[in-house]
């Protein structure tokens, strides 16, 4: 897929940005240091006790990470391709980034946020008609149930014009994300990020997430899977970090990020930690379920809620105990699972 010629002048433009002094710094002794204190950026994240930190961004990381991105998006999307950007703006830096992004790599953008007041799903699935949108941009969660909202509403999304899916601000196994493009005969990748730096890891031609480690100092609590620290600081985000020698089909050298949830979503099992990224991908082992998850963590115990298109069409018993033992031998560990028709989705899971 071919990539705009916008991108190479607006990163040359970038890194002209990042090397010019826009304050008077005469009077200082390194002007380094003081483009590292311009701010450009406030947000808040959710420490592992539910309360609200206050998170910001200077100006020169915040270019950083659209640089990153921007050549990333470039190999997905070009100039002709209009994009819905479903993803969160409230106190958030994902959503402005990617907008800006979208724009940079030439593209048109319809931003219609994740509040659904202004623009409701069945509103979004008729600007995606209306405007013929060729790519979206949102949560795994926000892309499964628009689907299934299409063709509660006669629709079929796989006859839509969507090409690509580009997933954001949600962990997400590639098992799921077959699933999800498949739902709407596209492509689907994804993007990975925490709360303070907003692209960690971006998707390769063979899907994999490489680590932006040209910026970044990444490391894992504990070796090559856990914690993930970004220049020394917990981040709250399990990964696994492949070595620097295991190499991707796509040729990059660039280590690839497997994400695996939170640490406060995981639960301690024979081997060590279990997060639901790892009962996620057991859970999409079994072919007849819909692309909708929904994990809980409650009292020590993973309540999972599953969907099938049609539950009169299988044995929804049958298959409650299979997912539930195919847990439990992969993983040990016990969880509770509830499997519902996809019209019964949004019902079973508020």
């Amino acid at each position: 897929m071919r990539t705009t010629t916008s991108i190479a002048t607006h990163y040359e433009h970038f890194l002209e940005l990042l090397a010019r002094d826009t304050r008077d710094t005469r009077d200082t002794d390194d002007t380094a240091d003081v483009r590292d204190r311009l701010r450009a950026r406030y947000g808040e994240r959710v420490d592992p006790s539910g309360g609200s930190q206050p998170i910001v961004l200077t100006r020169d990381e915040w270019m950083r990470n659209q640089i990153d991105l921007t050549l990333a998006l470039g190999g997905l999307l070009t100039e002709d391709d209009v994009v819905v950007s479903a993803v969160p703006y409230e106190l958030s830096f994902i959503g402005a980034e990617v907008d800006r992004v979208i724009e940079m790599v030439g593209a048109s953008v319809i931003s219609v946020g994740t509040s659904g007041t202004i623009c409701p799903m069945p509103r979004l699935l008729g600007l995606i008609e209306q405007y013929e949108v060729t790519a979206l941009v949102c949560s795994p969660s926000f892309a499964a149930e628009l689907a299934t909202l299409a063709v509660a509403l006669g629709r079929r999304p796989e006859d839509s014009t969507i090409r690509a899916i580009v997933c954001v601000g949600e962990a997400c196994s590639t098992e799921r994300l077959d699933r999800i493009g498949a739902a709407w005969a596209a492509r689907s990748s994804a993007l990975y990020g925490t709360s303070s730096t907003p692209t960690v890891a971006v998707a390769c031609e063979s899907g994999a997430l490489h680590l932006c480690d040209h910026r970044l100092r990444a490391e894992v609590r504990g070796g090559l899977r856990g914690e993930l620290l970004l220049d020394g600081s917990p981040t709250g985000e399990l990964v696994e970090l492949w070595p620097a020698d295991r190499g991707c089909d796509c040729g990059s050298t660039s280590r690839i990020l497997v994400p695996l949830g939170s640490t406060a979503s995981a639960v301690r099992g024979p081997d060590g930690l279990v997060s639901t990224l790892e009962v996620e991908r057991i859970v999409f082992r079994h072919s007849r379920l819909a692309p909708h998850f929904a994990c809980d963590l409650r009292n020590g115990t993973f309540h999972l809620t599953c969907a099938v298109a049609d539950p009169r069409a299988v044995d929804v018993d049958a298959m409650r105990r299979a997912i539930r033992s195919g847990i439990g031998e992969a993983l040990g560990i016990e969880a509770e699972v509830t499997v519902v028709g996809v019209q019964d989705w949004s019902t079973a899971t508020s």
